[in-house]
């Protein structure tokens, strides 16, 4: 069972960047390349495959345990990202709790003969290997030993194994030379129409055409991974994946994926004839990664002739100390006869630029915004420098101080440093927010969209789609980080719809749990059965929202820091309406506050609060009920405004009449009822959009604007 778990998008197949997708400002996920070729090397071997992108394909854990419990694999085989390894192997550790004896291979490139320090952060003790190198060359021949001739294991090349309770590590000192020796990745497995060229939304094939790369920037995994050697794919070869490509799937858009296509100019005038000469000529179109420096206006013209119509360059800096120290081996004046030379040919051009080095100060970033409006590419993005294990940058980032935490768990959009020598994080990702909006906003960019875009409805609908992406992620705040849900807390987990939003983050995000209430004995076997259900921790803790001396304490003795608090409990009726004042608002602010400053420290984790519609508007039949409520419905609104620039979301939850223990005594009108599966479906889902608000269900949101707006003197006489 080859897969990329569910969860954000991430370019988890490009070992390099393992780019953030959804952060970023014009990218769209491309084809698991890595798991068709392994599929196809293991079906070459006899055996049977399972493929499935998860993640793409907005499928939940629930699916994936589906699938797992229906195919039985023997073997499973993930990629993984240096952002996503901790939620990777706690999925990986469920998997192993259901089927012991299952083989576990991990691919990625933070497995590239790593420092044992790396390995000491992870907790791989359910995982049997650890690929480093080239896993297409790879995995057919370890499944093969695992099962046949484990003798021959510590014969294959690239991965770490255990031996005695200890990884042992083989050799990774070389790497495979016939590249067209591969079976092409086997796209039938694939949900091609998953990946799509970012303009027209039309499926578009990764093509991997060369590897390696003889250049030694300071902060690319690629030497080291890959190799400085380049090693080239023929051109019939690659010709060959794209007919089957073309006349068996349907695809005529392709991405040529290679650490810089026109490095070997000569080899790609010849990629270029052969698609002229074949019978993809004029049908097919094309994208591909090139240095500024080795370039010629006659190869991008060549590439212009044979289907190429965008090409992306890694300027990376429009400050002359940051490229020569970084050793990117090219010149400011190279990068405007690159983007010269290529709008001559007729290319657009996608910029890609790096701040956040050691050394930068306020000067190397404005010479960087600069340069971005000097070569005003047709696409841009703006990337926080990520000091990844085994880079020159790594080296410097500790030597300088600048590495609190692990580099573990993040990305380009959610840097592991505390900024520069001379600028802080937050001023850095200030400085990327306003130079992509100031970019991209000119209304001279946005008319050329337009006329680049023509009388395509799909293409201005995709360009509309990119620029309220822009705007969400960057337009008057920080960065947004990825929405991260390994451990929420649900304070008030006895109640109905308490428990159903705790399964619905178990179900579709893989969370652990805290289980927090008065009544733990009935939480026990609560937690029980969700730990079989769906193979996640749960945690069960006692907590009384009216006893808010104990709060602080409460949460400092949890057996684990969660990442999201979700706000459940309540009292609908009591005796005293003080009491319910006290339990719905008191207990609700001080456990919030708490959990609030925790989180404002970490500058990371969410909150969900769950209001009423009854305080929207105070009525005879539970205005104590409705003032507590409105009373936690601003407090919320506050909370979500001081919390903005902590990046810690507030999700404030209005949900209507809801089919539970609290109101199992009402005659509630089924079409304004809910059940609390329904709820936890739509909190989470609200979450996972980034709302700052949800009714649930929705028709409350009409209904609720007709009675706040109805006068006084006609509302008084209502019997609501």
């Amino acid at each position: 069972m080859l897969f990329y778990p569910p969860g954000r998008f991430y370019q988890r197949g490009e070992d390099r960047s393992q780019g953030n997708v959804e952060n970023s400002t014009a990218t769209t996920m491309r084809a698991p390349n890595d798991l068709g070729y392994a599929a196809a090397t293991l079906k070459a071997h006899g055996f049977e495959v399972f493929l499935r992108d998860y993640q793409t394909s907005l499928r939940s854990l629930e699916d994936l345990l589906a699938d797992f419990e229906r195919f039985a694999p023997d073997a499973v085989f993930v990629s993984i990202t240096n952002a996503t390894i901790f939620r990777d192997l706690s999925l990986v550790a469920t998997l192993k709790e259901r089927r012991p004896d299952l083989m576990v291979m991990l691919k990625g490139a933070i497995f590239f003969n790593p420092e044992e320090g790396l390995l000491d952060q992870l907790d791989l003790s359910r995982t049997d290997y650890l690929i480093g190198l080239e896993s297409d060359f790879i995995v057919g021949k370890l499944v093969q030993a695992h099962f046949f001739a484990p003798e021959g294991i510590p014969a294959i090349r690239g991965i770490l194994y255990k031996s005695g309770g200890a990884w042992k590590r083989t050799f990774f000192d070389s790497w495979e030379t016939d590249l067209d020796s591969l079976p092409f990745p086997d796209r039938a497995l694939m949900e091609n129409h998953l990946y799509v060229r970012p303009d027209t939304g039309e499926p578009q094939a990764t093509i991997a055409t060369s590897r390696g790369c003889p250049s030694r920037c300071i902060f690319c995994v690629t030497p080291t991974i890959s190799g400085v050697k380049l090693r080239l794919r023929s051109p019939e070869n690659i010709l060959a994946e794209m007919r089957e490509c073309y006349h068996v799937h349907g695809i005529r858009d392709f991405f040529f994926k290679s650490d810089t296509f026109t490095i070997d100019q000569k080899w790609t005038l010849k990629v270029c004839q052969a698609i002229l000469d074949s019978d993809l000529a004029g049908k097919v179109r094309w994208v591909a990664n090139s240095k500024v420096k080795p370039l010629s206006l006659e190869t991008l013209q060549a590439m212009k002739r044979a289907g190429c119509w965008l090409v992306a360059f890694g300027y990376e800096s429009g400050h002359a100390e940051t490229l020569a120290r970084t050793k990117k081996g090219t010149t400011l004046e190279e990068n405007v006869q690159a983007a010269r030379w290529a709008k001559e040919a007729g290319l657009l051009t996608f910029g890609f630029f790096l701040v956040g080095m050691p050394w930068e100060t306020r000067e190397h970033l404005e010479a960087t915004r600069r340069h971005i409006f000097e070569l005003d590419p047709d696409f841009l993005e703006l990337h926080i420098a990520v000091p990844y294990p085994g880079t020159e940058l790594h080296a410097e980032a500790v030597a300088c101080g600048l590495i609190e935490e692990s580099v573990l768990g993040k990305d380009y959009f959610n840097a592991p440093t505390v900024g520069t020598v001379a600028l802080s994080m937050p001023e850095i990702e200030k400085f990327r927010r306003d130079t992509l909006l100031g970019f991209h906003l000119r209304p001279s960019y946005i008319w050329r969209k337009l006329l680049q875009a023509g009388s395509d409805r799909r293409i201005l609908a995709n360009y509309f789609r990119f620029g309220l992406r822009l705007l969400k992620n960057t337009l008057g705040g920080a960065p947004k980080k990825a929405r991260k849900a390994s451990r929420v807390l649900v304070l008030g987990a006895n109640s109905d719809i308490g428990l159903a939003i705790a399964r619905e983050f178990a179900s579709r995000e893989g969370a652990d749990l805290i289980l927090a209430s008065r009544d733990t004995q009935a939480l026990e076997a609560k937690a029980a059965e969700i730990r079989r259900q769906y193979g996640v921790e749960v945690d069960v803790a006692v907590f009384d929202a009216t006893d808010t001396a104990s709060h602080a304490s409460f949460y400092q003795s949890l057996p684990h820091k969660p990442d999201g608090a979700v706000l459940a409990f309540g009292l609908l009726e009591d005796a005293d309406p003080l009491r319910v004042l006290d339990v719905n608002l008191m207990g609700a602010a001080s456990i919030l506050e708490t959990v609030a400053r925790d989180f404002e420290e970490r500058r990371e984790g969410f909150i969900i609060g769950l209001s009423s519609v009854a305080g929207e508007r105070g009525r005879k039949s539970n205005y104590a009920y409705g003032a507590a409520k409105a009373g936690l419905t601003t407090y919320l609104s506050g909370l979500r405004h001081r919390l903005f620039a902590s990046n810690v979301p507030v999700l404030t939850v209005t949900p209507g009449y809801v089919r539970s223990k609290m109101t199992a005594h009402l005659d509630l009108p089924g079409f304004l009822t809910a059940s609390p599966e329904r709820a936890a479906k739509d909190v989470h889902a609200a979450w996972r959009a980034g709302k700052d608000s949800v009714y649930t269900l929705a028709v409350w949101r009409p209904i609720m604007w007709i009675i706040r707006n109805l006068p006084e003197f006609l509302f008084k006489r209502t019997n609501l």
